[in-house]
């Protein structure tokens, strides 16, 4: 997963948008159709996106595809890996399939299951989350926190992004900010514990010592951490990166913008020159970093 790092991936509804994205160098993209995200209001349920949205983009673009998976769903999640998308995303927007949401893993057990019948693997079903080890995918799943992402990682995670409690198009970006800097900040007392503090986090974190540990020497997370939710403007985007992001999901509210192709391309620079005073300038200089300026008349 780290062929992400310093990418922006971004979500998209047709694979005329995710040629946009590629055509504007971003790093991936992640279909949604707009059957699945309609059936929040006429079924009261959101669900994955169907597989043919996924192929036809697949067919269109060769930057990698991630399907995204309702929570706990494995047989989604096996579908997504049977269609050979680049990852997939376990999505807590999506309903899970528990009836409790718990952010833990506190109940696991084993069975045998297959696409068609029984195919011989053992699969760890938690009482919420996928077990990801038994896959052969990487999986990209999200945290509100320093514990619950590092249960993710212990449980197979390639990547880590912030979490959502609504879709892209309705999430404030505020509450993105506010998701980093609280793992950040996380991240940062963690590494000035001593080894009694350490071990008082792992009992806290209910995950395995030696990845406390790593987190606290390296001061970082050992995989890709991602921004998303609500992020569809160039200066929004280097400001998570600056803050030590590895990459952000662009909402697809992107596309909504009057020139969506120049949007999705400002973005994209930004996160990759976000360190460079004088290319954010321009943007900003050309747009005010929020897309282009509507033309006037007369």
């Amino acid at each position: 997963m780290n062929k992400f790092r310093g990418k922006a991936i971004i979500v998209v509804l047709t694979p005329a948008q995710a040629r946009i994205a590629e055509d504007a160098g971003a790093g991936g993209v992640i279909p949604i159709d707009l059957i699945a995200e309609a059936s929040v209001h006429t079924e009261g349920t959101a669900r994955s996106t169907d597989l043919n949205t996924i192929n036809n983009v697949m067919d269109r673009v060769v930057i990698p595809v991630i399907g995204r998976v309702r929570v706990g769903h494995v047989m989604e999640a096996k579908a997504m890996e049977f269609a050979k998308v680049t990852c997939i995303d376990e999505n807590e927007f999506l309903n899970p399939i528990t009836t409790k949401y718990d952010q833990s893993y506190p109940l696991h057990f084993t069975f045998t299951d297959g696409l068609n019948g029984a195919d011989g693997y053992k699969h760890t079903v938690h009482t919420t989350y996928i077990y990801k080890q038994p896959f052969k995918i990487p999986f990209l799943c999200g945290a509100a926190d320093l514990g619950e992402a590092l249960k993710q990682i212990q449980a197979g995670a390639s990547m880590i992004r912030t979490k959502m409690t609504i879709s892209e198009d309705s999430h404030d970006v505020s509450k993105t900010f506010e998701n980093v800097r609280k793992i950040f900040d996380e991240i940062e007392l963690l590494s000035t514990e001593d080894e009694v503090g350490i071990y008082s986090r792992q009992s806290l974190y209910d995950v395995d010592i030696e990845l406390v540990r790593m987190v606290a020497r390296d001061k970082r997370l050992p995989v890709p951490f991602f921004a998303s939710g609500g992020i569809f403007m160039p200066i929004d985007a280097a400001m998570l990166m600056s803050l030590g992001c590895n990459g952000v999901i662009v909402s697809s509210r992107a596309f909504k913008t009057l020139d969506p192709e120049t949007r999705i391309r400002d973005i994209v620079t930004a996160v990759k020159h976000y360190r460079e005073p004088a290319r954010l300038a321009r943007i900003i200089e050309r747009t005010g970093g929020y897309g282009p300026k509507p033309k006037t008349t007369g």
